[in-house]
Formats: C-alpha cells, structure tokens, sequence
C-alpha cells in the first residue's frame, strides 16, 4: 500500500511539475505599430538617447520598471483593474537611454496589480532593437 502511494505521489508531482505554462498574451513581434508604439530613432546609434513612445496609453497604465540585463531590457507598466478608472488616452514616453552598439531584446509587459485577477498580465511580449555605431 505505501508502494501505490509512494508511486501515486511521484506521479502527480511530475505530471504538475513537467506542465508548461503558456500565456496567450505573449507574442512576438517584429512590428510595434500593432500596438501602437513606435521606437525613436527608427534607426538608433550608439550616441542616440533612446524611446519607447507608447500611442494612445491609458494614464493609469503606470510605469514601474525599466530594467536592463545585458542584451535584455525589461519595460514593465502595471495598473489596477479593481480601480475602475476610466481610460483617458494619452501618449507615453519611456526613456530607454544610450546603449552600446548591439542587439537587445526588449520584453514589454503590463500588468494588472488587482488581487482578484486569475492572470495578472494583460499583455506582453518581446522585440528586437538594434542599435548601430
């Protein structure tokens, strides 16, 4: 009987272990202008101060992050759906900066910070920017 339960156990342990996780949100992009946001210069170099410029914002999507790792950087925006604010639209610029010569990968994600929502990520996904000399 502990055999069965021993075997039982392991089983359900990595049958929930070895699940992945896919988010429908998540997609890949190579064109920003499917979600209203553009990055400027079109064509950045080294010595250029970097955007994200974000059309048509909701103001209570709030900027929470910015993170840079590497060839990664993280844009995070969060806002809390419990609020029940009203969408007033507006642009938004986030400042990436001066990067090195390279190409990074920028992941983007917003965020629902209410405790009453089963998936707190109402959209991400990931772009590529190349920056030249």
């Amino acid at each position: 009987m502990k055999q069965i339960a021993f075997v039982l156990t392991l089983f359900f342990l990595l049958t929930t272990a070895c699940t992945e996780q896919i988010n429908e949100n998540e997609v890949q992009l190579v064109d920003l202008s499917a979600h209203n946001m553009k990055i400027i210069p079109v064509k950045p170099t080294s010595s250029d101060e970097i955007k994200l410029v974000v059309y048509e914002d909701c103001t209570y999507n709030v900027l929470s992050g910015v993170t840079r790792n590497d060839k990664t950087i993280d844009i995070r925006k969060q806002f809390n759906s419990m609020m029940k604010w009203p969408c007033v639209m507006r642009n938004d610029t986030i400042r990436i900066g001066k990067l090195p010569e390279g190409t990074y990968t920028v992941n983007y994600k917003l965020v629902d910070i209410s405790t009453y929502v089963t998936d707190p990520i109402a959209l991400s996904f990931s772009f590529s920017l190349m920056v030249s000399r």
